[in-house]
């Protein structure tokens, strides 16, 4: 019993070295905090999570959305009612709850260890629940105390590690006098809760070493391998009794494999698409931005935004305005980019057939035409001298970068992969978690009501979800009993409303015009919805959804080809690309690319030259 304890302590203690070594700013040691990333992140996905589903079902998912969710919510409370506003942050905020929350979890776990090691289950060593809790224990300190290191200092870090030592022992010491049910009964909420804080905690945690050497690179491979083999090596010990969530994690196993079995043929080639289309497109004349009427500007919005598949960060929409481009073009442009790329395109015919693709192309077109016109109007002339540019050439946002031949085909595969790839595993691994916590037909109730569509627009509108991540999660609610027209409201506003494109229009066209424009949006979404449910749009769902099928040699192919992809990634710039990627509440969908790691400019789509220091503006684009 005694000696479970002191496993337990030994792993707090472990994971605050690991989080002094990584604070020194060692490139070697910096690896120690990718293997606490990879370890942390597989550990949400594999033992919290599902632990939380096995006992409270659909209910966990909505606890971890939630948790994932109050950061952001609540800095942006206290951001309002204090006076320096600055002082207040999601990302800040979001390490004390996820530090609070791992506090609670690890006075659970004493709990539930000081029970199991217990006299009245002493025919049972449960070495492996043991290890199984310090496994995740280690990467969890070492998170938590090197963000306490890097904000505050060696005393701050000193007192938490010491609060984790106090609830890891009072949890122990406490199991014979609290209830065993109580425990149960607690335990699953808190892991949600964790899960959801934790997940947030990770957004934020993509700091990487200045100089990547090869034998750094080769250390952070190892490092992410270690960190995902650790949880998943103590996958069938986690939990109160041992086995008790291995049926559960294996059905989420093969549901994550067979919807990413399903994906990676479609998405490597919508990839390939979006390369080619990025590499030998048309080029678009730069006069188109500045002129024309409203409703030409809204058109030349959306046919930008199909020459430029996935290039969706605000950046983008701010360099077209400096170069004149009005309201229709600019809003234009960020409503139907996200939506346009072939990568979507791809997902949705494989997902969800021909004729709900066409009909989601025919009405995110619609309705990023409607947005146009609509903030023309709103900001009038007003917003229109607004546009003009003021600043030197040399200080305005340059346009996406264009590289011919196959060396550009190439580059371009790379980048599009490193924006999509991220929200893609979300969205598997989300789908894979709605099919197996939501029973069948367990919301056509909401459909028959007709409310899923104001509640799908409600939800979706503040969040951003990449299309490429989205389109697998709506095949599967269609599966639960969710109408299309409200999955069709969820597939354009999500991507479409995020709050980094609400920030942009607020700073851009006014809050008072943003409020209307979005308003406008969302009725627009919400009418395309309701017409759908009317019109019967046919879904065609592939039969991989709905049972176990053979799959041929050309998904694991396209599976491998991608895994080598990601692999390449991972060796060249480590784990700091994606997480950056997925930081969409303090960095808006802008995904760090290539370029940002480091990698030669080549040319830009403004007439395929550089845009020199001087300003000198080329005469077309290209995608």
């Amino acid at each position: 019993m005694i000696g479970a304890l002191l496993i337990t302590l030994a792993s707090v203690v472990i994971g605050a070295a690991i989080a002094v070594a990584t604070s020194r700013g060692h490139a070697l040691l910096e690896v120690l905090r990718s293997f606490a990333v990879a370890a942390v992140a597989t550990l949400a996905a594999v033992q919290l999570l599902p632990e939380a589903v096995e006992s409270l079902g659909a209910w966990a998912l909505l606890l971890f959305v939630g948790a994932l969710a109050l950061p952001p919510s609540f800095a942006y409370l206290l951001r309002r009612a204090a006076r320096d506003r600055r002082s207040w942050t999601s990302r800040g905020l979001g390490v004390e709850l996820g530090y609070l929350g791992f506090v609670a979890h690890q006075l659970v776990e004493g709990l539930a260890l000081g029970t199991y090691s217990g006299p009245l289950h002493a025919d049972h060593d449960h070495v492996e629940l043991v290890l199984a809790m310090a496994a995740h224990t280690v990467p969890l300190t070492a998170l938590f105390i090197g963000r306490a290191l890097l904000r505050g200092g060696p005393q701050p870090a000193l007192r938490r590690v010491v609060a984790l030592l106090v609830a890891s022992a009072v949890g122990f010491a406490a199991a014979g006098l609290v209830n065993r049910r109580v425990t149960e009964t607690i335990a699953p909420v808190l892991a949600a809760v964790v899960a959801g804080l934790l997940c947030h905690v990770l957004l934020h945690v993509h700091d990487a070493p200045a100089k990547r050497t090869v034998s750094v690179r080769a250390f952070e491979l190892l490092a992410v391998i270690a960190g995902v083999a650790l949880p998943m090596s103590a996958i069938h010990s986690h939990g109160g009794v041992p086995d008790q969530h291995e049926g559960l994690q294996q059905r989420l196993l093969d549901s994550w494999l067979e919807l990413t079995l399903e994906t990676a043929p479609m998405l490597l080639l919508g990839l390939v698409l979006g390369a080619a289309l990025r590499t030998f497109g048309p080029r678009l004349p730069l006069r188109w931005v500045p002129s024309g009427s409203p409703s030409r500007q809204a058109g030349r919005g959306i046919a930008i935004a199909a020459s430029l598949p996935l290039f969706s960060s605000g950046a983008l929409p701010t360099a077209l305005r400096q170069r004149g481009a009005g309201a229709a073009l600019a809003v234009a442009f960020l409503i139907s980019t996200p939506e346009l790329g072939p990568q979507s395109f791809v997902l949705s015919v494989g997902f969800l057939g021909w004729p709900f693709t066409l009909l989601r192309l025919a009405a995110v077109l619609s309705v990023a035409y409607i947005a146009g016109l609509a903030f023309s109007r709103l900001v009038g002339r007003r917003g229109l001298v607004s546009e003009v540019p003021t600043t030197p050439h040399a200080d305005i946002p340059a346009l996406p970068e264009t590289v011919r031949g196959l060396g550009g085909a190439a580059h371009h595969f790379d980048e599009l992969l490193l924006r999509t790839a991220p929200w893609t595993l979300v969205g598997l691994l989300a789908s894979a978690y709605i099919t197996v916590a939501v029973p069948p037909d367990a919301l056509a109730w909401l459909a028959r009501s007709g409310l899923d569509i104001p509640v799908f627009a409600l939800v979706a509108l503040p969040t951003y979800v990449c299309p490429a991540a989205a389109t697998p999660i709506a095949a599967v609610l269609l599966l639960k009993g969710i109408s299309p027209g409200a999955v069709l409201v969820a597939l354009m506003l999500g991507p479409a409303t995020s709050v980094a494109r609400l920030a942009f229009l607020g700073s851009a066209y006014g809050v008072r015009a943003t409020l209307a424009g979005v308003g406008i949006i969302a009725v627009s979404s919400c009418l395309a919805g309701f017409a759908t449910n009317v019109i019967g749009v046919p879904i065609e769902l592939p039969p991989g959804l709905e049972g176990d099928r053979e799959r041929h040699a050309a998904a694991w192919g396209c599976l491998a080809t991608l895994v080598v992809a990601l692999g390449w990634q991972l060796w060249r710039w480590g784990l700091a690309p994606w997480l950056r990627s997925l930081d969409a509440f303090a960095h808006g969908d802008h995904a760090y690319g290539p370029d940002d790691a480091g990698h030669h400019h080549h040319g830009n789509a403004v007439g395929g030259e550089t845009t020199s220091s001087a300003g000198t503006q080329p005469s077309s684009m290209r995608p």
